[in-house]
């Protein structure tokens, strides 16, 4: 039987920070392998990157940090680089150099989240031997935000542990935070 593995895609909120934890403590049993990777764009605020790191060293949950890496000048899907919190780009590097390939996205060109977070994860879940489609993919949207929710997540194998399996909504969210000892510092809108 090949092995159970989740790959939690951790964005660097507090849903996804929340369910990456939750994860942690309630699916171990479910899986043979648990990998947290968090996609940096380069364009991240630094209270994220922090709040990145905090997440790992207080959950005790090890944290993948990766870039995407943009092929210029050949017909070749983003692939990725290990990073750190230290190394992290902070100027927007791997953001520029996907608008330098593909141009700015807008609402027509919708491919920032595909080459800066989704197939770059796609690289690194290559890396550690996990071909697509041999993995759980697991995504921090709430039960609140089901519209959200993929239209291919059967067949690229997403689940949503706090839309469906934990359903949890914003409010609930951030009252779990106020009971931790720190917390994402971003003002919300």
């Amino acid at each position: 039987m090949p092995d159970r593995r989740l790959l939690i895609s951790f964005s660097g909120g507090e849903t996804s920070a929340y369910m990456t934890w939750w994860v942690f403590q309630n699916w171990r049993d479910r899986y043979d392998s648990v990998r947290v990777v968090f996609a940096n764009t380069g364009e991240e605020n630094e209270e994220t990157l922090e709040f990145v790191r905090d997440v790992s060293m207080n959950f005790n949950i090890p944290v993948t940090w990766i870039e995407s890496v943009i092929h210029h000048g050949e017909r070749k899907a983003p692939t990725h680089r290990v990073v750190s919190f230290d190394t992290a780009s902070r100027r927007g590097e791997p953001f520029e150099a996907h608008i330098q390939k593909h141009g700015i996205p807008n609402y027509k060109f919708k491919d920032c989240t595909r080459n800066l977070k989704r197939r770059p994860i796609e690289s690194y879940a290559r890396s550690i031997g996990w071909p697509n489609g041999s993995y759980d993919l697991a995504i921090g949207i709430r039960t609140d935000e089901t519209d959200r929710v993929s239209a291919e997540s059967a067949k690229r194998r997403i689940v949503y542990p706090l839309a469906f399996e934990h359903p949890m909504t914003k409010a609930k969210v951030n009252a779990w935070w106020e009971g931790q000892n720190f917390r994402l510092r971003l003002k919300a809108y």
